[in-house]
């Protein structure tokens, strides 16, 4: 496949524009902590489907558009931005199958998939909240990241002036741990302007009976990759909702834009089950720029990574206990690059409850992020592929804790003392 991530500006927009004006005229068929029970969403939500069309000729790329509309009656959304594929909502009748059955023989079309839900692993809120002026020194200084060397490697290195890209639910910036330590540039791609921060909305969005499980996802992410790199800068997007859902679309234009913003890293503690070629491309792309994805890998507890963690291009993380087991609730196999600790962490959480207790592989992740920002100091000119290496290389062995797991765990466990030792 032929991949262009940069069409001209000029017809990008015009492309834009032809959407709206589709939606307008009406052309085609046809948008905290849990624990509460919630009724239903009113109405499912509609289907959307992502097409590529690859053609450096503007008007082939109109005309497969418009053939597209005519042809199955979808409404055209406009394009994923920074790539080359495109949004169609399916009429009620029509189903993804169907839909694709109707293009396949369209040789101007290169690849056609489902828009599929993107959610972070850990479902149903955060526990046990800490009050009182403690919380900071509580996450700062949480026995989790004593074990693996923090207190040692701080010593050398913060992690500053390294700046590390949240995809997640958004931040509370006016959280006390993060005020200060957020940098320009992200984006809310939900609400479309600059700004990123949490915002619950009291519904059940997913149907699943919890309103808002998603609560403080982002702002806890964000407060554990800044406990390990109190000197890095965090530039939040949000892309998922406050149950904790997205759209895979969303997460490759997040991922094209904080690349092209010039991130050193993009955390992405969420998943989803099936591969979709757009983020691929968007992984692809922030890689061959020389910035490493570090993905959670899931917290099914099965032999299966979860997408796009199970990508070679980018870096997966699973969870380990305080005795350095694989954690009970932690995706597991060969994509797996690293262990971190990921059991009853301490993290920040918005408005008043300061700080709780959480658990789930988004928080080994956040570890690894931050770990990735205290090398980067220490080595500017290592770059992200021989980071990768470097944690791994001078992660601990806990094979020996974890008979039978051979190869399922990463190279071990990260020991942030030795990755930043000289």
């Amino acid at each position: 496949m032929t991949l262009r991530f940069s069409l001209p500006t000029a017809t990008r927009a015009f492309l834009l524009g032809l959407g709206l004006l589709l939606l307008a005229t009406g052309c085609g068929g046809g948008g905290g902590g849990g624990g509460v029970a919630a009724s239903s969403p009113d109405s499912p939500k509609p289907t959307v489907v992502l097409v590529e069309i690859v053609d450096d000729d503007p008007d082939e790329v109109l005309d497969t558009i418009e053939d597209v509309v005519e042809d199955t009656g979808a409404t055209y959304l406009g394009q994923v931005d920074g790539t080359t594929f495109h949004r169609f909502e399916l009429p009620a009748s029509l189903s993804p199958e169907a839909f694709f059955a109707l293009v396949d023989d369209d040789v101007r079309i290169t690849d056609r998939e489902e828009d599929v839900d993107l959610s972070s692993p850990e479902g149903g809120g955060a526990t046990i909240p800490l009050g009182g002026e403690l919380f900071a020194s509580a996450v700062a200084q949480q026995p989790e990241l004593m074990r693996i060397g923090l207190a040692a490697a701080h010593t050398r290195v913060t992690g500053a002036g390294v700046r590390v890209a949240v995809l997640d639910t958004g931040i509370d910036p006016d959280h006390p741990l993060l005020v200060g330590h957020v940098g320009p540039g992200g984006h809310d791609f939900l609400d479309g302007d600059d700004d990123p921060r949490y915002e619950p909305n009291g519904r059940d969005d997913d149907g699943d009976g919890l309103i808002d499980e998603g609560r403080g996802h982002g702002t806890f992410v964000a407060s554990l990759v800044l406990a390990v790199a109190p000197g890095a800068e965090i530039i939040p997007y949000r892309v998922l909702d406050s149950d904790s859902r997205g759209k895979a679309s969303s997460l490759a234009e997040a991922i094209v834009m904080a690349a092209d913003t010039g991130v050193d890293v993009i955390n992405l503690s969420a998943g989803m089950p099936s591969r979709v070629q757009v983020v691929k491309d968007a992984v692809q792309y922030a890689r061959n720029m020389g910035i490493l994805v570090v993905a959670s890998a899931g917290n099914t507890g099965t032999r299966s990574v979860t997408f796009p963690a199970s990508l070679g291009d980018g870096m997966s993380v699973t969870s380990v206990d305080p005795t350095d087991v694989l954690s009970d609730f932690a995706s597991f196999g060969d994509d797996v690059d690293l262990s971190a600790p990921g059991h009853e962490l301490i993290g920040a959480f918005p408005n008043a409850l300061g700080a709780v207790r959480w658990s789930g592989t988004s928080f080994s992740a956040a570890l690894v992020s931050g770990a990735f920002a205290l090398v980067r100091e220490a080595s500017p000119g290592m770059d992200a592929e021989h980071i990768v290496s470097h944690l791994r290389d001078t992660s601990a062995d806990v094979r020996g804790l974890n008979p039978g797991r051979d190869g399922d765990m990463g190279e071990g466990r990260l020991d942030l003392d030795a990755a930043t030792a000289p």
